[in-house]
């Protein structure tokens, strides 16, 4: 059976998805090959996953046509015809494209943008705790659980990862970043201003790091995230600023190899569990309920029930607050000492 899954974006998103190849392997076995779709940025993720035979790329940032995307699916589909659409997207760009392959039976799954729209309009704490907090990832497996009638989705993905920590998620093997010390990767940026925690109460929290433990530090962010130049700063020889200096694949192997993963609501720290690796993850304007925190029985959310959060389904909206409380609750302390319980149960 050839499988076509369709995720374009978002990093973090994508990267959720592989908990449904590693179902669907456990389920189908040797008789599945499956193909994967998504936004060029984001093949490098899935290019050497096991589970993955073909992932089609679709550079719409650099002018892509639709056309040559379809084409791509075409000479895939014409090499070994795919018999299943997978939407785990499910927006306009992904019915276009089921729409395209018309012939080939497709299924569409529930993204819960209903659920998660109402729960950005509550403005009651109370109410907001009748909202489910079920990790989006076993929502899924549930979703295919029903359709396929298997019914035990969930175990028979934890048994056929056996992930360290109880996580769903997988990525394929890359070579190892090796550092001459055991690390902790701090992710202190993320894709809106609003979803990162102070700059300040990073840099407090690495010198509480260095300072209570033997690890050193890996900050791992992008080109643009130049506020992370304040961590040079530090002019600690067990302070690694990789800010700007990583592809996604190198950040990805030194993610690999880390003992903790500590950052915002952001791809980065799922990457961090699909590798084994645990995570303590801050939730700002954003929130767990919507499902899309990390779920491995070793990671730790960290997030303030406010009746403004969350503000919106992204965290993209500017804080219409006099002060951004969501964030500045979150106090080092409470995140140094989840990062130490972690860092004790991952020993």
């Amino acid at each position: 059976m050839h499988i076509l899954l369709v995720r374009f974006s978002s990093m973090g998103d994508v990267v959720l998805t592989t908990a449904t190849i590693n179902w669907l392997h456990s389920l189908l076995g040797n008789d599945l090959t499956i193909s994967f779709v998504t936004s060029q940025e984001f093949t490098s993720l899935l290019t050497n996953h096991p589970g993955v035979k073909t992932v089609i790329g679709f550079d719409r940032k650099n002018g892509e046509k639709w056309s040559d995307l379809i084409k791509k699916i075409e000479v895939v589909d014409d090499q070994n015809p795919v018999d299943l659409i997978i939407d785990l997207h499910a927006t306009l760009r992904s019915l276009r494209l089921r729409f395209s392959f018309f012939m080939v039976p497709a299924l569409t799954i529930d993204k819960r943008r209903w659920e998660r729209f109402l729960l950005t309009k509550i403005r009651s704490v109370k109410l907001k705790k009748f909202f489910s907090v079920e990790p989006q990832v076993v929502r899924i497996l549930k979703d295919l659980e029903a359709i396929f009638q298997d019914t035990r989705a969930v175990r028979r993905t934890e048994e056929f990862r056996k992930g360290p920590h109880g996580e769903l998620t997988s990525l394929g093997g890359h070579v190892q970043q090796k550092l001459t010390r055991p690390y902790i990767t701090l992710a202190p940026s993320a894709s809106f201003t609003y979803k990162r925690w102070h700059i300040d109460s990073y840099m407090e929290l690495v010198r509480e790091l260095l300072a209570k433990t033997d690890n050193d530090i890996v900050i791992l962010a992008g080109p643009a995230d130049n506020f992370c130049e304040v961590f040079d700063t530090l002019k600690s020889d067990r302070v690694h600023n990789l800010q700007g200096k990583t592809s996604l694949i190198e950040s990805m192997e030194y993610l690999k190899g880390a003992k903790l993963t500590v950052g915002n609501d952001s791809g980065l720290n799922h990457i961090s569990e699909a590798y084994g690796v645990p995570c303590v993850t801050l939730f700002g304007p954003t929130d767990p309920r919507f499902g899309f925190a990390p779920h491995g029985r070793d990671s730790v959310t960290i997030s303030r029930d406010l009746w403004c959060k969350p503000c919106s389904t992204t965290g993209s909206k500017d804080c219409y607050r006099d002060r951004h409380y969501c964030m500045e609750e979150i106090k080092v302390k409470e995140v140094l000492d989840a990062s130490l319980l972690v860092l004790g149960r991952a020993l």
